[in-house]
């Protein structure tokens, strides 16, 4: 497959606080792989809400640095969501070649994990607790439910209901579709991309060991004023960051090492809450392996083994 324009072939399409961002920017390093230089761009995401999606005229403004890669790639962790509407707009609007990657987290741990996430991006209050996010998210007697929200905090728990959004992806996009999970590419960084890079027919050998740091890690933080600066900094500046992604890896070090506050083991996790969670999920997850348990190059993690 060689790409002759500038749209997207290749979408990461789910989900959130499993490890997106950094797939994202390692596969962006890649000579093959022109990556979009803002991460999320959400562009496609209107159709799942049943509205219009803006011309590919503007789609391509998103990558005017496309100088012939194999790959254009966008990534919209929300994308996995999306439905029936979505993947009609992705065939409609970039054709029949286009490879979609998913990468799958425990629900219990992604939702946590995205909480914490809500509380250091400052988009809920600081003083708010895991029980009241899960309220926020949806109540826990109302089990896992649809919603027509379009805020990402609504969606919390519905997002690890992953047995709910795949099939419809399986079927349409079949060997074109890549799933991996957050364990992996965690414990084995490299090995996931060997995997993918021979997925994606690119060479492997182009990266190095230190290539593969994390991106997107939540931290807390001693002084508030210096973080929201950095959020903003960051955030009005990441077409610069990820054509200087050494740089930003720097600079990220040093405010790491000057405003990240370390655990000190003080905090317990709250396990009835955390069990709660996992009940939850069971008969999702149940699903989940049923579904994947045929699909090529999947090997289950241990929360699909239970």
């Amino acid at each position: 497959m060689e790409q002759k324009n500038n749209l997207p072939n290749l979408i990461i399409g789910g989900v959130h606080k499993a490890g997106t961002t950094s797939l994202h920017t390692y596969l962006s390093m890649h000579p093959q792989v022109c990556g979009s230089l803002i991460k999320e761009l959400a562009f496609l995401l209107p159709a799942r809400y049943n509205e219009e999606v803006p011309s590919n005229d503007i789609y391509e403004t998103h990558f005017k640095h496309f100088n012939g890669e194999k790959y254009v790639l966008e990534t919209t962790p929300s994308y996995l969501y999306g439905g029936l509407p979505l993947i009609n707009i992705i065939k409609e609007r970039l054709g029949d070649d286009v490879k979609i990657i998913f990468i799958l987290r425990e629900p219990t741990d992604r939702f946590i994990s995205f909480y914490r996430h809500c509380v250091t991006k400052l988009e809920i209050p600081a003083e708010t607790t895991l029980e009241q996010f899960i309220s926020m998210s949806h109540p826990l007697n109302s089990g896992i439910r649809q919603s027509d929200e379009t805020d990402h905090i609504t969606q919390g728990l519905i997002e690890g209901d992953y047995a709910s959004f795949l099939p419809l992806w399986m079927e349409h996009f079949k060997d074109r579709l890549l799933i991996l999970f957050f364990d992996e590419l965690s414990n084995d960084t490299p090995g996931v991309m060997r995997k993918l890079c021979n997925w994606l027919n690119i060479d492997f050998a182009y990266y190095k060991k230190e290539d593969f740091t994390v991106e997107n890690r939540t931290v807390d933080y001693k002084i508030a004023f210096i973080h929201k600066f950095a959020l903003w900094v960051n955030h009005h500046s990441e077409t610069f960051w990820r054509k200087h992604y050494k740089l930003k890896r720097f600079i990220r070090s040093l405010y790491y090492g000057m405003n990240e506050k370390k655990n000190d083991g003080g905090s317990k996790r709250d396990e009835a809450t955390h069990t709660r969670l996992e009940k939850m999920y069971d008969a999702s997850n149940a699903q989940l392996a049923q579904l994947l348990k045929n699909f090529p190059n999947i090997k289950l993690p241990y929360w699909l083994q239970r």
